[in-house]
């Protein structure tokens, strides 16, 4: 009874199983581990290298963004008939109190 049962314990049909066997299998997961190794290196690798592009880019932005601009002040040229014909809206919006004051600005009134 021990012989049937020998021969479904071991791995390997009636002890064809060596140690090269084992060896090489051992082996192929050393190779598999390499492989994954060197797979996560090149992935680091690449991202440092995608990494390092985009940081100028960054760079070149900020610069654009701090460069200081002189301000340039515009004159208000008013017309005088708009001025008054403004004026004369404004007057009227609030005898009848339709001018909200958020609106009361002489631009606005323009529009």
């Amino acid at each position: 009874m021990s012989g049937p049962l020998d021969r479904f314990a071991r791995p390997c049909f009636e002890g064809s199983c060596s140690n090269d066997e084992r060896r090489e299998r051992k082996s192929d997961f050393d190779n598999s581990e390499d492989d994954r190794k060197t797979r996560m290196r090149n992935l680091k690798k690449k991202a440092i290298k995608a990494s390092s592009k985009l940081k100028p880019s960054f760079k070149k932005k900020s610069r654009r963004k701090s460069v200081e601009r002189v301000p340039v002040s515009i004159e208000d040229v008013r017309n005088v008939e708009e001025l008054h014909a403004v004026d004369a809206f404004r007057r009227v919006l609030i005898s009848e109190e339709l001018l909200p004051a958020r609106h009361d600005h002489y631009h606005m009134l323009l529009r």
